[in-house]
């Protein structure tokens, strides 16, 4: 995510690729969540914040720039800032393409990607653009069948998906065969039978937000994120 670096210096971006590469670690994707309709100095500020974040993503040798398509919901953009919106993804897409990254565009909502039209406005207008895609992630007001049916018919354009589940009684994170948000093994097996072979992302799991009072356990975290990887492993390799 962005604010994960975003407070940080070059040098110590830097230095955290160092340490990740004695890790023998990737970093795939990095996260940027950009306001694309300002204008006059506030666009200013925000073009040389993603430019930074552009740069800190070639330091690290992310191949994914993933972002919110803007942070304004697609019914209250007019013809003007839709433009300007869509004029600075064509240029922030050939930034990065210049570094050999993907652009995906997050299905989320208050976004120009917060519904199924407005996503495929935006792709249709961007169509010329090769290294641009989307990164699903199903609708928070969607169950299995329609989050099924959105990725049927936004399954070109996708080259990233983010995987998450929740219990809807408490809103609450779980891990991904858990959940009740929809059928985490029926989007696997249906991304895989359609062909998809982009990233698949662990963006929540269980125990990551603890209830009021509960005490945030890291190694819990990360024992939920072990078990939800190899769910995912078997599941698409079944």
């Amino acid at each position: 995510w962005q604010y994960h670096i975003s407070r940080l210096t070059r040098d110590e971006v830097t230095a955290l690729k160092d340490q990740l590469d004695d890790l023998e670690l990737q970093t795939v994707a990095l996260g940027a969540y950009p306001l694309l309709h300002l204008e006059g100095a506030e666009a200013e500020e925000e073009e040389a914040d993603l430019d930074q974040l552009v740069d800190y993503a070639e330091i690290l040798g992310a191949t994914t720039f993933k972002i919110f398509p803007g942070r304004l919901a697609s019914a209250d953009t007019d013809k003007a800032s839709w433009q300007r919106s869509t004029d600075r993804l064509r240029n922030l897409a050939a930034r990065l393409a210049q570094s050999g990254m993907d652009l995906t565009l997050e299905t989320h909502g208050n976004t120009l990607c917060d519904t199924q039209e407005s996503t495929q406005r935006l792709l249709a207008d961007l169509g010329t653009v090769p290294n641009l895609g989307l990164c699903f992630q199903p609708y928070t007001d969607q169950g299995t069948e329609e989050t099924l049916a959105l990725f049927a018919a936004l399954g070109p354009a996708i080259r990233h998906i983010h995987l998450q589940n929740r219990s809807r009684a408490e809103n609450a994170c779980t891990l991904l065969a858990e959940g009740d948000w929809y059928d985490c093994t029926r989007l696997l097996q249906h991304a895989k039978a359609s062909g998809f072979d982009g990233l698949l992302s662990l963006e929540f799991t269980a125990g990551l937000f603890p209830s009021a009072g509960a005490i945030f356990d890291p190694q819990t975290v990360i024992d939920n994120a072990v078990e939800d990887s190899n769910f995912v492993l078997q599941t698409w390799n079944a």
